[in-house]
């Protein structure tokens, strides 16, 4: 049955407990377990019209404190929620450090002797012993997983032909991994991954709901990311339920946690009514509950980023080299929306919480207003010439779309091709991972059910060298489309909010987690990936600069050691007090002899870019108009092929000289050269 939900929620949950609500109180206190420590206790709450010759389903709950201290009360208000639906609900009481001086071993002996003591004094407590849940948070969460996860660690001398594996779990930000990638490795040192659900995941594990705040700074939302995808790939039932932008402890109400809201409490209870149900320990169809899906505590996405990604020949080099060589290298090549802060420094955060003893290098190689060709030339300075790469994300997509560079498909096959060949030749483990972000005219193209042309382009490269691609620009428009959030308020721009960064960092992060899933085996190898021939054979991958120094000019041409705007004109910090080879449109010429199949020049233009004339080997001379979109109000680098197709075996000449004409929009006849390329 589908629901209509809505923020009423709390009122109606409040007309559920009434003044109860105000106080829960056990109905009754067992000691369950006798320890060298000390007895331990169960906080039961019954139904309304109970009866111990009832079969009534159980649920029992474990409170959190990280293995060292918390009280059963914590769960006193679900257990009382629990019962009203017909449920006997016990809050159990197991061993911690402050009080028994005891380790997280003991207490999963202790969860696993609860769940076996409700089996087998079933009919005393008027329990179904085939329909007993684990519950629990944090700590208490890790102690209900373990019941249903871990095979031993079993009370010694109990009767073990009673099973103490629960029939389902019910998990509020569950510690799921006891390793460094997790929580507690200190408190299990040297046995790390003994009670480690994430490590002892196998088929035939109960049905399992797991709550998790997605900005929880105790256990990492990562944590429960990998589990459910361990136990669905392990054919078992597992549903994650995110509460975006919530901390650790966020499912308590004000009732037990005062600064808390009680929405996390009513939307939890929700789900997890919703989920006995389905199970069949509730005879009674879910109550019909009015809750806001869109509450911004629990927005529920409409798509999930992974239809979106490419994984083909995945990443598997890079993880094995984080976790085996403890050393990684990371570069983020492309324009502006890799230049500016966002979505790289959360990858980077990503890779540093994923990989937490491995130290990294990142090298941040995004520059404003470059594409894929000036990628392939200045990939050595920026990139290579770092040191060795392990990871590489390349993205292109929404400059090699300016007008102002003018690229076409064959411009951007090279540029793109170039980049991965150039980059494998030096390194031919070197994992990549290529990025088409958003800009409203790529929005426009799927909307119209066109695929834009340049992410065609820069597709055809990805699929031939088998590299994994995420297609944000699909995503931010498709979720867009599907009201789950707005470009006006949320995304904003082409250089995204906050929103939005959040946006493409999440979408990457989950294709780097599906492509590191599974662990590094110790027979595992960094392998060569294979260099096929090339898609272009013109493509630039051996694309390097050539200083304007080599240069050989005279009369109008002079060299600028430290060029800067006249006339308050804008430009960008990177391009002041820079040498410059220019004319201001006198008569003159330069010439540059060069070996390679490509020619171009990296020139300034602004204002008062001019219109020049190139002749290639003494053949007919060729007109280049520098004066492109952006020209008129700042002066930009742009990268210009000049001539492509060239014999790379042999030495050639380019001359260039000045038009007689100017374009009508430039303020002059000028050029200003920055530097020549060549491949």
């Amino acid at each position: 049955m589908k629901k209509k939900i809505s923020l009423l929620v709390i009122f109606a949950v409040t007309i559920i407990f009434g003044t109860y609500a105000q106080n829960y109180t056990p109905d009754d206190t067992i000691v369950y377990k006798q320890t060298p420590q000390g007895d331990l206790a169960f906080y039961i709450f019954y139904p309304d019209n109970y009866s111990v010759g009832d079969r009534r389903p159980a649920i029992v709950s474990f409170f959190g404190g990280g293995w060292t201290g918390g009280h059963p009360r914590q769960f006193y208000q679900q257990s009382a929620f629990f019962a009203k639906l017909g449920m006997v609900a016990i809050s159990a009481e197991y061993r911690v450090k402050k009080n028994h001086n005891t380790s997280p071993f003991e207490c999963v002996q202790d969860g696993k002797s609860a769940i076996r003591w409700v089996r087998k004094n079933a009919s005393k407590l008027g329990v179904n012993s085939t329909q007993i849940i684990a519950s629990g948070g944090s700590a208490g969460g890790h102690v209900a997983a373990c019941t249903g996860v871990i095979s031993d660690h079993e009370e010694f001398g109990e009767d073990f032909s009673v099973s103490s594996v629960p029939n389902a779990m019910i998990l509020f930000n569950p510690v799921l991994d006891t390793s460094k990638k997790g929580y507690g490795a200190e408190k299990v040192k040297g046995r790390e991954t003994e009670i480690s659900p994430c490590h002892q995941v196998k088929e035939n594990i109960p049905p399992c709901l797991i709550f998790h705040g997605t900005m929880d700074k105790t256990v990492p939302f990562e944590n429960a990311i990998r589990f459910e995808r361990l136990m669905k790939d392990n054919g078992n039932e597992c549903m994650l339920v995110p509460a975006f932008g919530a901390d650790h402890g966020f499912f308590n109400s004000t009732w037990f946690r005062k600064k808390n809201t009680d929405v996390f409490f009513n939307y939890t209870m929700y789900q997890s009514e919703a989920f006995l149900w389905k199970h069949g320990f509730l005879k009674n169809e879910p109550s019909d509950w009015e809750f806001d899906f869109d509450s911004p505590l629990f927005p529920k996405p409409k798509l999930e980023s992974k239809i979106y990604h490419n994984l083909r020949g995945g990443v598997k080099n890079s993880q094995i080299k984080f976790t085996k060589d403890k050393r990684g290298t990371v570069a983020f090549l492309g324009g502006s929306i890799t230049y500016n802060k966002g979505w790289r420094n959360m990858v980077c955060e990503y890779l540093q919480q994923k990989f937490p003893e491995t130290e990294f290098t990142f090298i941040a190689a995004g520059i404003p207003s470059e594409g894929s060709t000036s990628g392939a030339f200045r990939l050595v300075r920026d990139v290579l010439s770092k040191g060795e790469v392990d990871l590489l994300f390349e993205e292109a997509a929404v400059n090699d779309r300016s007008p102002g560079l003018r690229r076409n498909s064959i411009d951007r096959v090279r540029g793109m091709e170039g980049i991965v060949r150039h980059a494998r030749k030096v390194n031919p483990t070197m994992d990549i991972v290529m990025m088409h972000f958003v800009d409203p005219s790529k929005m426009e193209n799927y909307r119209s059910g066109k695929i834009p042309q340049e992410i065609i382009d820069h597709e055809r490269v990805a699929e031939y060298y088998h590299i994994p691609s995420i297609n944000l620009a699909k995503e931010v428009t498709e979720r867009i489309d599907a009201d789950e959030f707005n470009w006006e308020d949320d995304f904003k721009n082409i250089h995204p909010s906050s929103f939005g960064q959040k946006i493409y960092a999440h979408s990457i992060k989950m294709l780097l987690e599906d492509a590191y899933f599974g662990f590094v085996a110790d027979d595992d190898k960094v392998l060569a990936y294979e260099m096929p021939v090339k898609l272009n054979k013109f493509c630039y991958d051996n694309g390097k600069f050539v200083s304007i120094e080599n240069a050989k000019y005279k009369k109008g041409w002079e060299l600028d050691p430290s060029w800067v705007p006249a006339n308050n004109e804008r430009t960008r910090e990177r391009y002041k007090n820079i040498p410059l080879l220019v004319t201001n449109g006198e008569k003159g010429w330069l010439r540059l002899d060069f070996r390679g199949s490509v020619i171009g020049m990296v020139a300034l233009s602004g204002p008062d870019a001019g219109i020049i004339e190139y002749s290639i080997d003494g053949g007919d001379y060729l007109v280049l108009d520098q004066f492109t979109s952006n020209s008129h109000y700042q002066h930009l680098a742009r990268y210009f092929v000049l001539a492509a197709n060239l014999d790379p075996n042999k030495e050639h000449t380019i001359k260039i000289k000045i038009a007689e004409k100017a374009n009508d929009m430039s303020k002059g006849n000028s050029c200003r050269i920055k530097s020549f390329f060549v491949n």
